[in-house]
């Protein structure tokens, strides 16, 4: 559980860092809810031009060994259970470092379980394009730069546009192209690193938005 006052002094890095850049920003208090599990949403979501953000920030309270990241929990989606499970068991058997394995879970799993969301838990903001881009953000302190890369490796994720909020304890954001393999069942796929082909992939995202468009 982060402190009041790590997400006080942490999160405002990320909100400024993408204001900068150019985003619109949505923090989680203004990203509608609905139904039952109206509180699962992301930390936040950025928007440019036909570009859609959904971040998720770990402040330095939250370590990548943070137990209760690989605790299956009732609102997770068929994949993020796999993911926690399948990253336990290699943590187990020394496949893969907790400080590695903790932000896959993140990255792979947690990301992509909000984006499943999008138009069942939360609404995204009014007036996008239905044919937007939507990308995963990932915000962290700057030490753990070296195990997000490797993380974002062992995922087979490319990134779109890293940046540095260049303030003090630094903080990093990376914003990267999600991969339609991390989605389970309802992706088509559940092995990261599985092929996607361009047309699929951007009807798959398409659908995604459209999902929403019920804007609030």
């Amino acid at each position: 559980m982060l402190t009041f006052e790590g997400k006080n002094l942490f999160y405002p890095k990320v909100e400024n860092a993408l204001l900068s850049k150019g985003y619109e920003f949505y923090s989680e208090d203004k990203i509608h809810g609905k139904g039952r599990s109206h509180l699962s949403k992301p930390d936040y979501i950025a928007v440019k031009n036909d570009i859609i953000i959904i971040g998720e920030t770990k402040s330095p309270n939250e370590g990548p060994r943070t137990s209760s990241w690989r605790q299956i929990q009732k609102s997770d989606t068929v994949n993020f259970k796999t993911v926690r499970t399948e990253v336990a068991t290699r943590e187990k058997t020394g496949k893969i470092s907790k400080e590695v394995g903790g932000h896959e879970i993140i990255i792979r799993g947690q990301i992509p379980d909000y984006v499943k969301k999008i138009g069942r838990t939360f609404y995204l903001p009014n007036g996008l394009n239905n044919n937007a881009d939507i990308k995963g953000g990932y915000s962290f302190p700057s030490s753990e730069t070296t195990n997000v890369e490797k993380a974002l490796k062992n995922c087979g994720i490319s990134t779109y546009e890293k940046i540095d909020t260049g303030n003090g304890t630094t903080s990093i954001i990376y914003i990267f192209n999600l991969n339609p393999a991390h989605y389970g069942v309802e992706g088509g796929m559940t092995q990261a690193g599985a092929g996607w082909p361009e047309d699929q992939s951007a009807g798959w995202l398409k659908d995604l938005v459209n999902r929403s468009s019920e804007f609030y």
